[in-house]
């Protein structure tokens, strides 16, 4: 029996063997978790779903698989495992003729067209996928069309597919074409444009490459598959994406009395309900009358998302962040939105999350409350156009106003940040939402909630 590496997602490609809980001839039974995966989105338990032993383990602790491929070969109950082996290596051996018969006519066709580019600096073309390809490249492409792409009155003429890759990558039009002049090129096709931008991602990493003085850092930690992705993932969209940040100031006293009463109310004495909540359910709120903040923006039209999938990004005790999603959160009132979040967070932090709960968010919450900042700034996660930090509360000094006049007090007071994509919307629409969120946590007739 064939032990496959799973699907975990629409996005997911491949996922690594972070440990084999049985041994090769180790008695294996249906249920028991037979390895760990670590997927650039998350790491789960991979139980085994028949009875019999392990008979081959292909893929090693540490190593890499993509989705599909055999990890591990079974033998079930009463099969011979040496007999097992045998035939899926015959099977392997076919495989392997097939494949490399394939290669090789593929390699031949490919030829002519990587001999037309002329990469720079004398570096040598990937054949394979472009090195610009990875996991946050799907997750960026439109549901709809590609976007459009106007070519000048040239000679030279672009496949329409070429013109979708062109397009979806905003590559520079002039230069490709330019390029395309100097080498005499009359026809680009797609593979031509895929090795047009691994040339001048390639000319990017050279130029942005730092010379790192070993003599002062001198020492390599290793980067897990969270903060590789974590990296890949901001740069691009602070590369990419043009963002704003504007925040505001709260007060949270009035909140106090309402969370006093909901513990009093509440007949669990462990029961807890974290200003987080408040925030979340004030964003649901606010949400319908700024609906473009709950949207995704693709060049031709801004995609305005009907549900709210709010992702609260969790800290992994600085092993990674990673960012899962409470599916129509506007349909929790303020109590059940509290369970939804504190159920969730813990579940992440054991690593317990359903696949489903990854992926689809459309509007996040950053809490940095219970580190004590002041204010943070955080990076746009696309396709989402916009990103809430929640800070620290703490008591301070304020002016309040009355009939009697201005007047000192002492109040909880906390600051709310927005970071945006300034192409879905302006200043004035953003800081309108921010304003909406802060009279709702200040204002709102939260008994109705409880």
């Amino acid at each position: 029996m064939n032990i496959q590496m799973p699907q975990l997602g629409e996005t997911v490609t491949e996922g690594t063997i972070s440990k084999w809980h049985k041994k090769v001839g180790e008695t294996v039974k249906s249920g028991e978790i037979l390895f760990e995966i670590e997927t650039d989105k998350t790491s789960m338990e991979i139980p085994a779903t028949a009875d019999g032993k392990l008979s081959q383990i292909l893929v090693a602790e540490g190593n890499t698989s993509s989705v599909g491929s055999i990890v591990a070969i079974v033998a079930m109950d009463g099969e011979d495992v040496n007999d097992v082996a045998q035939r899926e290596a015959e099977v392997n051996d076919k495989k392997e003729v097939t494949h490399d018969e394939a290669t090789q006519t593929e390699t031949q066709s490919l030829k002519g067209t990587a001999e037309e580019i002329k990469n720079y600096d004398d570096k040598k073309i990937d054949l394979d996928a472009p090195d610009w390809f990875s996991v946050l490249t799907e997750v960026l492409t439109p549901d709809q069309n590609y976007n459009s792409i106007k070519i000048p009155n040239s000679e030279i003429k672009l496949t329409p597919l070429a013109k979708r890759i062109a397009s979806n990558a905003s590559i520079n039009l002039d230069q490709l074409l330019d390029y395309c002049k100097s080498n005499n090129i009359k026809k680009v096709n797609r593979k031509f444009v895929e090795n047009f931008i691994t040339s001048q991602s390639q000319i990017l990493s050279s130029t942005n490459k730092q010379a790192i003085d070993e003599t002062i850092y001198n020492k390599s930690v290793a980067l897990n598959r969270i903060r590789r992705t974590t990296a890949q993932r901001l740069s691009q969209s602070w590369s990419v994406v043009p963002q704003a940040f504007q925040a505001v100031e709260v007060n949270y006293s009035n909140l106090d009395f309402v969370r006093s009463e909901m513990k009093e109310k509440s007949l669990d004495k462990a029961f807890k309900i974290s200003y987080l909540s408040f925030v979340a359910r004030a964003i649901a709120i606010a949400r319908d009358s700024y609906p473009l903040i709950n949207s995704t923006f693709n060049e031709k039209e801004i995609v305005v998302a009907e549900s709210l999938n709010l992702s609260i990004a969790v800290d992994l005790k600085f092993d990674g962040l990673i960012v899962p999603v409470i599916k129509g959160a506007e349909n929790y009132k303020l109590t059940d939105l509290n369970d939804k979040i504190n159920d969730l967070v813990q579940r992440a932090q054991n690593n317990d999350l359903d696949q489903d709960e990854h992926y689809g968010g459309t509007y996040t919450i950053s809490n940095n409350g219970s580190m004590g900042t002041n204010i943070t700034a955080p990076i746009v996660n696309p396709p989402q156009v916009a990103i809430m930090s929640f800070d620290g509360i703490i008591k301070k000094p304020v002016i309040i106003e009355d009939e009697n006049g201005d007047k000192i007090g002492i109040r909880k007071m906390g600051v709310l940040g927005q970071s945006f994509d300034h192409r879905a919307f302006d200043g004035a629409y953003a800081a309108s939402f921010l304003k909406e969120v802060k009279t709702i946590i200040e204002d709102y007739n939260w008994q109705s909630e409880i």
